[in-house]
């Protein structure tokens, strides 16, 4: 069953539909700035936030990944923060050190002005002041007048006011190894559903649906939420999760009938890294997956262009080129040649050799049209936002119909699947920080149509315990993509582009696990 992800890549540029007063109290002083939230976060406006605090900040022109740098100046630290970016850096004053600090999820970027995850940053930013301070959105207050009619008349409009049909909405939780799950189901569909937190309390609003609230009315002793309640308004309910405080973030997941929502709820120690050894996470691996393989030929293309050997060369040479300039990293590749090897095997051999990063080699392909579609993309695991992405996950995931049992991936379906992007939440925000890089270093320097970076539920991917991305490469059905990709010269660009990506990341990497 297809289902629609509303939780928005922060690699993207996004525009909330309604932003809020927050209060700030840091000691004597109380500000009001204008916030929004996104995903159970709320996000705060750097610059509005500097101004108010009488802080010094500035914006640098952009660097060589096309992107301004905003500085904030507090008494001992200076901030760098940069749009759709999850890393900041944080400068000693006094001798010029610099500190990378990485958040589970990017800033974000609204009409011209940067705003942070506060939940994430609430500790580095009173670490900056050398104070703490404490937020709340404020709710302006409703002016009562006197009603214009009399009592009487006022119960005789009651009376006449025909009592809503009560719609069956039921709810279940269910406690995960890394969050909760709630699944609402209606009997009605639903249209416009809407999602907000506040307090830690998560209100979901149905339209044009009206419940028994006493049935609706739970509490919970185990798991991240502690009490569920209904309330009829006059336009539809409203649905109250209030949960405890060690959750992260939440998402909200709608299926495509309307009648069928999960909310997973993040476990808030899945958001940083264990305490494991250090060790451990040196980065010393890179699994390189060449898609499709032997009897599993991919996209046929323009000219018979076969997918599996594009993916294959490629793969080759990024390897080759790894060994080369990253001598201390070793390279796994799930295939070196033309044979077929099935999805799951593919992350058991990155997990085994206990890789660092998993980087699976594609090629796109479209029916034929009038103007047929170009460029390349890169995926991070997730279902997929949008038609286009649900289609190509599918596309790419039929090559189970080769191998002795398809069967063995039917529960990675529905919610199930969404229990598994959240199982990788540990390490999704390193895939989305090598999915920037790859997207912008075929951005500088291959020729390719750029068609950003997106999500999709990739078996392949799946299993890899690692920070993983897809790259469709280009489309093999477009002529001008296709003779890019066969073509030697065009091959070693997308190659030298992936390791200029994977050079970029590894130094990202070190500097965060050092930092630890």
């Amino acid at each position: 069953m297809r289902i629609v992800l509303f939780l928005l890549l922060f690699s993207l540029e996004i525009f909330p539909q309604q932003f809020y007063q927050l209060l700030i109290k840091n000691g004597e002083k109380e500000i009001g700035v204008e916030a929004f939230s996104k995903n159970g976060l709320t996000y705060l406006p750097v610059e509005s936030f500097s101004k108010a605090l009488n802080l010094k900040y500035k914006t640098n022109p952009p660097l060589a990944d096309k992107s301004q740098q905003l500085e904030v100046s507090f008494p001992q630290y200076v901030l760098k923060v940069r749009p759709r970016n999850s890393f900041v850096i944080l400068q000693l004053k006094k001798d010029k050190t610099e500190k990378v600090v990485q958040f589970p999820v990017s800033t974000v970027s609204v009409k011209n002005q940067l705003y942070l995850p506060l939940e994430y940053a609430k500790s580095l930013l009173e670490k900056c002041l050398g104070s703490d301070f404490s937020y709340n959105r404020l709710v302006k207050e409703v002016t009562k007048t006197e009603p214009p009619a009399p009592e009487e008349k006022k119960e005789d409009e009651k009376k006449e006011t025909p009592e809503h049909e009560l719609s069956a909405l039921t709810f279940s939780v269910s406690e995960k190894a890394n969050g909760t799950l709630v699944k609402l189901v209606s009997n009605k569909k639903a249209s416009k559903v809407t999602h907000t937190i506040f307090d830690d309390v998560i209100k979901i609003t149905f339209p044009g649906i009206f419940v028994d609230e006493k049935k609706l009315a739970e509490n919970f002793s185990i798991g991240l939420v502690k009490e569920i309640k209904a309330e009829n308004t006059e336009t539809g309910c409203d649905l109250f999760l209030s949960l405890r405080k060690n959750y992260s973030a939440y998402e909200f997941i709608e299926e495509l009938l309307g009648k069928e929502f999960l909310v997973t709820i993040h476990n808030k120690k899945f958001a940083a890294n264990t305490g494991t050894k250090k060790e451990k996470w040196n980065f010393d691996v890179i699994v390189i997956d060449a898609g499709h393989g032997g009897k599993d030929y991919g996209a046929i293309g323009v000219n018979n262009t076969a997918e599996k050997d594009i993916n294959l060369a490629v793969a080759l040479k990024v390897g080759k080129l790894v060994k080369e300039n990253l001598k201390a990293v070793k390279v796994v590749y799930t295939r070196s040649d033309d044979h077929f090897v099935e999805l799951y095997k593919r992350g058991k051999i990155a997990n085994e050799n206990e890789g660092k990063l998993f980087i699976s080699i594609h090629c796109n392909a479209a029916p034929k049209k009038k103007r047929d579609p170009n460029g390349f993309e890169v995926y991070l695991l997730r279902p997929g936002r949008t038609e286009e992405a649900i289609g190509i996950a599918e596309r790419e995931n039929k090559v189970i119909e080769y191998e002795e049992d398809p069967n063995r991936y039917q529960k990675l379906t529905d919610e199930n699947f969404i229990l598994v992007s959240m199982a990788h939440s540990s390490s999704m925000k390193y895939s989305e920080k090598f999915a920037e890089m790859v997207h912008r270093q075929f951005e500088q320097n291959i020729s390719l149509t750029p068609r950003g970076v997106k999500q999709a539920g990739f078996y392949v991917l799946v299993g890899a315990s690692m920070p993983s991305v897809l790259i469709e490469t280009g489309y093999v059905s477009n002529p001008q993509d296709a003779a890019f990709l066969k073509s030697a010269k065009g091959q070693q660009q997308i190659a030298q582009s992936i390791v200029s990506a994977i050079k970029s990341f590894k130094s990202y990497y070190d500097s965060v696990i050092d930092s630890e």
